[in-house]
């Protein structure tokens, strides 16, 4: 277990690749926490729901150790946290040292945001985007509650502790995506023409039928010409009759 920030309830997130495991969830976001979490690529993202009663606040916090390496982090290397339900990205503008005598360790803070009071109930999703490796701490919360437990999710074994898993939804269909691959029937191609949806004895006869017409046709029009000739001469022979 971490060090804890000042009285926060202090817990581990596992970022894991494709993984089956539910969102975190905190089902009070004004009682304070304090996740501390690595990130091991920049293309990991996860994220946290939190739920907010009604009159209250959303409040945000990132930092890190006051330590190398990451208190030396360039800012376009720090993650970042943006908010899809409210449109906001919280960038990682401040460097603020302060110790925290309950720990006695020194941090210094990247972000904090407070949004204004909600009068109804939301239910809001933040998600913290990795830009490199490091080790930081993501604060939330305001009001110190340390006898009841709010957070659930997924929880595994490693490095001789115990984490909640956070997937890393960078490796993950979306919802919408895979409720469309789940329901959205298989399309068959469409035939272009009538020939295609039959079948190939079906076209040789077809094509047989056309061979056997053309002939027809060609054998009829010697026929047929032989036949206007002598009409042609019977009514010429009896018009001469009549003269």
């Amino acid at each position: 277990m971490p060090k804890i920030v000042s009285a926060h309830q202090p817990f581990t997130l596992c970022i894991e690749d494709n993984s089956s495991a539910a969102t975190v969830n905190i089902r009070d976001g004004s009682v304070s926490h304090a996740l501390y979490f690595s990130f091991t690529d920049s293309n990991q993202v996860f994220a946290i729901e939190m739920g907010l009663p009604a009159n209250e606040r959303l409040t945000i916090g990132l930092l890190v150790l006051n330590k190398a390496p990451e208190n030396t982090m360039p800012q376009e290397e720090l993650p970042y946290i943006t908010i899809p339900s409210l449109q906001e990205t919280l960038q990682p503008t401040i460097r603020s040292s302060f110790y925290e005598p309950y720990s006695q360790t020194d941090y210094i803070r990247l972000l904090r945001y407070n949004s204004n009071q909600f009068q109804e109930a939301q239910t809001i999703n933040i998600q913290v985007h990795a830009r490199a490796s490091g080790y930081f701490v993501l604060s939330l919360g305001y009001k110190e509650e340390n006898r009841n437990i709010v957070i659930s999710g997924d929880v595994q074994q490693k490095n001789g502790g115990s984490c909640l898993i956070a997937p890393n939804i960078n490796t993950l269909p979306s919802k919408a995506q895979q409720s469309k691959n789940d329901t959205e029937p298989v399309k068959e191609k469409e035939a272009s023409t009538p020939v295609e949806i039959l079948d190939k004895s079906e076209q040789n006869k077809t094509i047989v039928e056309k061979n056997e017409t053309t002939n027809n046709i060609v054998f009829l029009i010697p026929l047929l010409t032989t036949l206007l000739i002598a009409v042609s001469i019977f009514i010429f022979y009896r018009i001469n009759r009549k003269t």
